[in-house]
């Protein structure tokens, strides 16, 4: 660079300030997601940081965004921009960071050790033999846990019958067992 000195690492990390991450919306100066941003004396500037996924669907955005911002520096002459990773402990403090300091909150049943076990009932629909035809269904039972002793099963299908023969029969029925026993 002739008669121009080189840009400074502040006037450097100021046009970065003003480039937001594309998912989180905030300056990456203040996400901490800058490792590092130098400048040699022919006005190269490499900077370099933290994406917090590998897969980051954004980055290309990310080093449009920065080099655009560097290349506004006056004395700027190239820009060069490296991506790396943060690990999970990176994660984790920006994580921390974005929700004011407070941790992340725990999931009790998912500690190991837990005795609790959570299992999903879902129901179906039994599929029509022609689109135009009227839905059939076959029953539907919901399982509702009513304490720690006992459960209902309620059976929610129409009295009408189904195209496997079900002639709905079980429609409104309701079987309640305790605990140990069906």
């Amino acid at each position: 660079m002739t008669g121009m000195s080189a840009p400074t690492t502040d006037a450097l990390l100021a046009a970065l300030a003003t480039v937001n991450d594309p998912e989180i919306r905030k300056p990456i100066t203040e996400l901490g997601m800058v490792k590092s941003v130098t400048v040699d004396d022919a006005g190269h500037a490499t900077s370099k940081s933290w994406l917090t996924v590998a897969g980051c669907p954004l980055k290309d955005t990310l080093r449009r965004d920065t080099t655009a911002a560097l290349m506004g520096v006056d004395g700027v002459t190239s820009v060069d921009v490296v991506l790396d990773v943060m690990s999970d402990e990176q994660r984790a403090a920006l994580k921390t960071k974005l929700r004011g300091g407070v941790a992340e909150r725990e999931i009790p049943f998912a500690k190991s050790g837990s005795l609790t076990r959570v299992y999903a009932v879902a129901s179906g629909k039994a599929a029509s033999a022609s689109p135009r035809s009227p839905s059939t269904s076959r029953p539907r039972w919901r399982l509702t846990a009513c304490g720690s002793v006992s459960w209902t099963l309620t059976c929610t299908a129409s009295r009408s019958p189904d195209a496997r023969g079900d002639d709905g029969a079980h429609a409104g029925r309701r079987h309640d067992h305790a605990a140990g026993g069906p």
